[in-house]
């Protein structure tokens, strides 16, 4: 009688051991499941946020116009710099600054022109950016800006102005992409600049990217630095987003 109930004792044991075994592992797979799909999700979401969206543009041909006159949108427009910071030993990385305070005007006209199936006329373009209102990722870097490298604070206007360019366009194409020089003023100081530029005419609005590059010497002030630790390196990109409807 001793023998089976030790018998039975032991089957106990080894049948509860399993149990709890059991009881453990499917508790560590649902965890590591969890944890999986929070991974997946946390990954999904980020990538999301990194997605750089793509705008499809239907070129068609546009009837002729003349003098369409043509307003920025500032909610839907933006300029920006973008500045190379070089590290003492270490990497390179692009600092961003933006701002939406940008205004201005501009006319346009398409039809036809000797040089080519037909032409596009830009004139008494001006545009008038806020270069104190251009933010960064980072409050310090803003504040030196305006106070101390770009001195947006007492020079706060940035303007781009185009008095009159034609150039070819392909068959009364609705989109363009050129380079168009104008003046631009920064600290008071007016330069020629060209700008390579990429614009088109959809949904009753006209869009307009365009870059540049400039030296900040050229503009009266010295590329930020910090003394054995980072430099910003010439030449700074300038870069603009701009939205505008005809009015």
């Amino acid at each position: 009688m001793r023998k089976i109930f030790i018998i039975l004792f032991a089957l106990l044991v080894s049948c509860n051991q399993t149990s709890n075994e059991d009881i453990l592992t499917e508790a560590s797979t649902e965890a590591t499941t969890e944890a999986s799909t929070e991974v997946e999700t946390t990954q999904t979401s980020v990538l999301t946020q990194d997605e750089t969206t793509t705008t499809l543009v239907e070129v068609s041909q546009l009837d002729p116009f003349r003098d369409r006159t043509y307003t920025i949108i500032k909610e839907e427009s933006r300029a920006s710099y973008l500045a190379p910071k070089q590290f003492l030993n270490s990497g390179l990385e692009t600092v961003e600054g933006i701002t939406r305070e940008v205004e201005g005007s501009f006319d346009v006209s398409l039809d036809s022109c000797d040089s080519s199936d037909s032409c596009i006329t830009i004139s008494n373009l001006y545009i008038k950016v806020d270069i104190s209102a251009l933010k960064s990722s980072s409050v310090i870097r803003d504040q030196a800006m305006n106070n101390q490298w770009l001195q947006s604070a007492l020079f706060p206007i940035a303007i781009f102005t185009i008095d009159e360019e034609t150039i070819p366009n392909k068959n009364f194409d609705s989109k363009i992409e050129d380079v168009f020089v104008g003046k631009l003023t920064i600290r008071e100081i007016e330069l020629d600049t060209p700008f390579s530029i990429t614009a088109y005419i959809q949904d009753e609005k006209l869009f307009v990217t365009g870059f540049t590059e400039i030296d900040t010497t050229w503009f009266g002030f010295d590329a930020p630095t910090k003394f054995n630790a980072w430099e910003v390196l010439n030449p700074i990109g300038i870069s603009v987003s701009l939205v505008a409807e005809e009015k």
